[in-house]
């Protein structure tokens, strides 16, 4: 059982399974510090000196070794240094762009949300890319004299497990796809962060919602193309898309913070939903609740009531509901903190899928990159896949489209001439990989 022995309620504190906290809306994530920390993580390897300058000075003593002529390290240097296009060569260059900064325990607990999603397989190895003489002196020099022995990496101890095992799954399957082809890597590993950050956001919130159905599955968030028109009419876009997802993303920080203050004395947190089915058959688990709604209501001052519950998982429901009633007490104070939060998180880790569209207010949206991007990961190491099976592999991560957007993206894919049609049904058209 998950259920810490002895319940109290102390403050609200969210360490795991969400990277905000309260005092971040106003912050700006530096992606490419994000994405520095995921390369640190992923590939097992850390700089002995993050100073990219301290770097150069080592790539010049060793090409100095090699050149017949010592002056033509300046034409190096403007090739690869000054503007650091040296970050271009490979992948493990992006160390480099995890910066040293006070001020950056955000951007980690970002990276931190990603890598938690790897567990602790090892299955991300690159795949060796084609240089040029100088690009491969250069990285010799990374690899022998700018990174650390492994043996001298520490890994911290992940303090929760995977809330979203079918996320995980495809995060893993996906930067694995990546990693075989390493330019395609560099140029897309932004972009592929920002998707799965977008991902985890909505499947997260939306899943909290049903924190009492088991392990999560995929829940329909259903988005168009950035090039449609939006339109009160479509059904599925109207309710199970940014509507659905406002409404949700209210739930993550109270029901985040209460999972963890009913877990308050265990070293690795369990998610909300694995908490619930542990408790399912407990007598001692529906005593402490009910004790715990009453001392909760009492300590935060809430107009309102705890009637005892029947069952373990009705006294959870209702010391939940206690959570978000928290932050409705007419303080503004107090109820802005949740309202913030929510704003935060969609601000900060879904505004590019995110666009205001007319009459029909805000509205999911994919652009043609980010299309290109989720198409390529859903094939993998295939060449083609139908379209019908192309669209059941989007949904497996968290992306619907409904039937005039599938129509839609089949012209978009037509446009760009990776299609082949054998029929106008779904059955019969394939979509290839551009890469």
């Amino acid at each position: 059982m998950y259920l810490t022995k002895e319940l109290a309620v102390t403050k609200n504190k969210l360490t795991t399974y969400f990277p905000l906290r309260t005092k971040d809306e106003r912050k700006e994530f530096d992606w490419n510090s994000i994405l520095g920390q995921v390369i640190a993580e992923v590939y097992r390897k850390e700089l002995k000196n993050k100073d990219f300058e301290h770097f150069e000075s080592l790539c010049e003593a060793e090409l100095k070794k090699r050149l017949d002529d010592p002056g033509f390290w300046s034409v190096i240097q403007q090739m690869y240094f000054a503007q650091k296009d040296a970050l271009k060569i490979a992948p493990e260059f992006l160390l480099f762009l995890s910066e040293q900064k006070e001020d950056n325990q955000h951007n980690k607990r970002i990276g931190k949300m990603f890598t938690n999603m790897l567990e602790d397989t090892s299955l991300v190895r690159l795949k060796p890319i084609r240089l040029n003489f100088l690009e491969q002196v250069i990285y010799d020099v990374l690899l022998e004299q700018a990174l650390k022995p492994e043996k001298e990496i520490k890994r911290v101890e992940a303090k929760e497990e995977v809330y979203l095992p079918f996320l995980a799954v495809s995060f893993k399957q996906d930067l694995k796809f990546l990693s075989s082809k390493p330019r395609y890597l560099l140029e897309s590993f932004n972009s592929f962060l920002k998707l799965y950050g977008f991902l985890y956001t909505s499947q997260l919130a939306h899943n909290l919602v049903n924190w009492d159905q088991g392990e999560p599955k995929p829940i329909p968030n259903y988005l168009i193309l950035d090039i449609e028109k939006a339109s009160q009419e479509r059904r599925e876009v109207k309710d199970y898309g940014y509507k659905q997802l406002y409404k949700h993303v209210h739930r993550i920080f109270p029901f985040l913070t209460m999972s963890e203050m009913l877990q308050s004395d265990k070293d690795v947190v369990k998610p909300l939903w694995a908490l619930a089915d542990s408790i399912r058959s407990s007598d001692w688990a529906l005593n402490q609740l009910n004790l715990f709604a009453v001392d909760f209501i009492s300590e935060r001052q809430l107009k309102t009531g705890a009637l005892p519950k029947a069952s373990a998982i009705e006294a959870l429901r209702q010391v939940l509901r206690l959570s978000l009633e928290q932050f409705k007490t007419g303080n503004k104070d107090k109820d802005d903190i949740n309202t913030n939060f929510a704003k935060a998180t969609l601000k900060l880790l879904c505004t590019d899928f995110i666009q205001q569209r007319g009459s029909a207010g805000s509205t999911l949206v994919i652009n043609q990159d980010y299309l290109l991007l989720l198409t390529n990961l859903a094939i993998g190491d295939q060449e083609k896949l139908r379209l019908n099976e192309l669209m059941k592999s989007f949904e497996t991560r968290g992306v619907y489209f409904d039937k005039q957007s599938q129509s839609e993206i089949v012209q978009f894919y037509e446009r760009i001439g990776n299609v082949e049609r054998m029929s106008d049904s779904g059955d019969a058209v394939y979509v290839r990989k551009t890469v």
